[in-house]
């Protein structure tokens, strides 16, 4: 508990220097205030980097553009392994050309052109080792007529340029597919979604020469499925199915082994659908839980917690999204081992950009937003997390197709860690800080301001702090706040900007101080009796208590919790005649009591303290 003593001589009123000082916003974003102490925390930001370095503020990494190649009739494309190295290579439909994939083969800066075969019709794949052979095969959804149905793909060279397609099932309308070792025989089988509701798994005997469909859901279902996901959820030692739907309910259907299956659906109502649901250990309590998002303006991030009960998946909203998102995408993008989320927001009409929440606390909702870099492609239609240049940090890869301007249809991908620092203008808001009618004083701060760097401040007061008016103009250098705000305002609030013009380079706040002379404090005025006073009751951490006293006294002064245990010996000193204002700061939300003595004479004030 920190204390703070001031004593001045009073005649008609209190005047007291005093300063507010901001070196530390690890707290995070949030607090809009008035509070008595900026503390840590602050009200706002956007593309500043506030978290990694405690005590001081610089600039946001850029997310990177990088380019993979242009189709004239893309139809989709996703990520995948196909060449048996550690990098994620890209498949692609396009209607000129057919199916072909595409070889990373260095980092992502460049890719090497496949043949795969001459359909545009494949409607989704997943690659495994479908033959046990030790190299990458296709599973597909085909949706062209006559050969619709499930079929695999073997692979008959090293280069990956020659393909043989095989029979799995027959199905009139197949969807998406999804390959994992179902059965646990070492071999890996086919989930797949086909008539929009309906979904089986066949298991893979004999390296794919022989497939068997097992049922797990048909003629039941109310909206087609749209997404399909794998995990042990229930830590059962069987795999569970998570599907997306177009509706806002979540399909989930828990394996109850020997090939009987439990049905349970998570809804969340509203106008929109959860087309993608995505297992994943967000609060790392190694229990697999959803991350979803509803579609639409506005749109919501959200992840539902697996509280160990297949019936009871706790809600839990990152973010809601007034523009419009995508349903987003999980991985570890900061590669600190956690799980961030990523979504592709509407910026403006069809415009759209990634933007990602980092993983702090999922449980008590604390995300770290990073808000997206606009870039010169305005439509996506779909996209995929994937560690492209296997950097350990989750990137995108998307693609984009334009209606209007086909020969702009184009796959790239986004690179979230690529070193270089937002040339975008950063900016910080302070919380509302309380002072009670003051004069201004001063503006200081410390700064690292490379060359083509800069750190300015804009500051406002009022007397309403829920009408804190416009920013003032662009203080550039420090000195006096005289003109840019109003004397007597009762509320005060900063905002800090950051740029730099050379992406290599970032400025960096240390600090900022804001000081002031505090003209006056109702009921303080000086009597010619002995009186205790408390300003500004209820007070929120910090209370100031008024000592008057008609001449010199000796005074002591405590602080006490409603069941008389002493929580501060404040002062016990002799004062002169006058008005003396003692501080009192860091108290917890509660009702104290105040004792003065003086001249034998004993004065106790009741206060509250409330949340800042």
């Amino acid at each position: 508990m920190r204390i703070f003593i001031v004593v001045f001589a009073l005649f008609n009123c209190i005047a007291f220097a005093d300063i507010g000082v901001q070196s530390d916003w690890s707290g995070g974003p949030g607090e809009e205030g008035p509070v008595t102490d900026w503390g840590n925390s602050f009200f706002s930001s956007i593309f500043v980097n506030w978290f990694d370095d405690t005590g001081n503020l610089f600039l946001e990494q850029m997310a990177s553009y990088n380019h993979v190649r242009q189709f004239g009739d893309l139809v989709w494309a996703k990520p995948c392994f196909l060449d048996n190295d550690e990098y994620p290579d890209v498949f692609v439909t396009n209607g000129e050309d057919g199916t072909k994939w595409y070889r990373n083969t260095s980092s992502g800066s460049s890719w090497g052109e496949r043949d795969f075969a001459d359909t545009n019709d494949i409607e989704d794949i997943v690659t495994a080792d479908i033959d046990g052979d030790g190299d990458f095969d296709v599973f597909a959804s085909v949706g062209h007529y006559g050969i619709r149905g499930f079929y695999w793909f073997k692979r008959l060279n090293d280069y990956g340029t020659q393909w043989e397609m095989h029979e799995i099932d027959l199905e009139k309308t197949p969807s998406r597919v999804y390959s994992c070792d179902m059965d646990g025989d070492s071999d890996l089988d086919l989930i797949g979604s086909y008539n929009g509701k309906d979904l089986s798994w066949w298991e893979n005997q004999s390296n794919g020469q022989t497939w068997v469909k097992h049922i797990i859901s048909e003629n039941m279902l109310d909206h087609s499925i749209s997404s399909i996901d794998v995990s042990d959820c229930d830590n059962d030692g069987n795999l569970d199915i998570a599907c997306g739907s177009y509706s806002d309910e979540i399909y989930l259907f828990i394996n109850q082994g020997n090939d009987t299956w439990e049905f349970q659906g998570i809804e969340y109502v509203s106008d929109g659908s959860m087309f993608v649901a995505s297992f994943a250990d967000v609060d790392e309590d190694n229990l697999v839980d959803i991350v979803t998002g509803i579609s639409g303006s506005p749109s919501e991030v959200l992840w539902f917690r697996n509280t160990g009960s297949n019936e009871n998946w706790e809600l839990h909203v990152i973010a809601t999204i007034l523009t419009g998102a995508y349903p987003p995408s999980v991985g570890d993008v900061d590669g600190d081992g956690d799980i961030d989320v990523i979504a592709a927001i509407f910026s403006s009409g069809v415009q759209s950009n990634f933007a990602w929440w980092e993983n702090t606390d999922p449980v008590n909702n604390l995300w770290i937003y990073h808000p997206p870099i606009v870039s010169e492609d305005i439509y996506r239609s779909n996209y995929y997390a994937a560690d492209i240049n296997q950097d350990g940090n989750c990137d995108v890869v998307s693609y984009y197709r334009y209606s209007s301007n086909p020969a702009a249809n184009k796959v790239a991908w986004w690179d979230f860690n690529s070193g270089s620092f937002v040339t975008e203008t950063a900016q910080l808001e302070s919380s509302i800080l309380y002072v009670y009618d003051v004069n201004w004083g001063n503006i200081d701060w410390s700064a690292i301001t490379p060359e083509g760097t800069s750190v300015s401040f804009e500051v406002r007061s009022s007397d309403d702090p829920e009408n804190m008016g416009d920013w003032s103009a662009v203080i550039s250098s420090p000195g006096s706040l005289s003109p840019y705000l109003t004397n007597d305002d009762s509320y005060l609030q900063y905002r800090v900007n950051l740029l730099t013009t050379d992406s290599t380079v970032t400025p960096v706040l240390q600090n900022v101080a804001l000081s002031w002379t505090t003209t006056g404090i109702e009921g303080s005025e000086n009597t010619d009796d002995i009186s205790l006073s408390v300003f500004q009751n209820p007070s929120a951490g910090s209370v100031r208590f008024g000592i008057n006293l008609p001449s010199q006294f000796n005074v002591t002064l405590a602080v006490y919790d409603t069941s008389g245990r002493i929580i501060s010996d404040l002062v016990s000193t002799e004062y002169s005649s006058g008005t003396t204002v003692v501080q009192l700061d860091m108290l917890q939300p509660g009702t104290y009591f105040c004792r003065m003595q003086a001249d034998g004479q004993s004065f106790t004030e009741q206060f509250t303290i409330i949340g800042d």
